[in-house]
């Protein structure tokens, strides 16, 4: 008997979560989305009705809750396979706070609509996981587990 395979592609990753150390593995995202497009990591975390995630770790899959996850690096070699799209605006150097106690800084860049091209704006219109660039590495941040954003930068600008 023949196995159903989806084709798939594999993103390198480190996902930490809300205990514990982080884990480096990948995730398998399909090559047939919706549409006919290739699945976006971003899409494949908020997708309904999936509460675990397979991450791969050496051939062994374990079941990870999606609900814990702070947040999921990806080193810029793997972001091609993310197709995170480029943003329409500068982006915005920000702090953020995490429930574990972790801060992180870098950069978000994001494009809105006019009368709504605020950082709130953008934050408040997210579901799921904002996108957040530092030293080579794009971050997913999962919304639910931040305890604040600071703008390192003068308001205004």
């Amino acid at each position: 008997m023949q196995t159903y395979r989806v084709p798939q592609r594999q993103v390198h990753v480190v996902v930490h979560m809300r205990q514990g150390v982080p884990l480096r593995g990948c995730l398998f995202l399909p090559e047939d989305g919706h549409g006919g497009f290739a699945q976006r990591l971003t899409d494949r975390l908020i997708e309904p009705g999936d509460r675990f995630l397979a991450l791969d770790q050496d051939g062994k899959s374990r079941l990870i809750s999606r609900d814990w996850i702070l947040r999921i690096d990806v080193h810029e070699e793997d972001e091609a396979a993310l197709e995170v799209e480029p943003a329409m605006c500068d982006p915005v150097e920000v702090s953020c706070h995490l429930a574990d106690g972790s801060v992180i800084e870098g950069a978000v860049a994001f494009a809105m609509p006019p009368g709504r091209q605020r950082l709130i704006d953008y934050i408040n219109s997210v579901e799921g996981f904002v996108p957040l660039r530092r030293d080579g590495t794009l971050m997913l941040i999962h919304i639910p587990h931040v305890i604040d954003w600071v703008c390192l930068e003068p308001v205004g600008q």
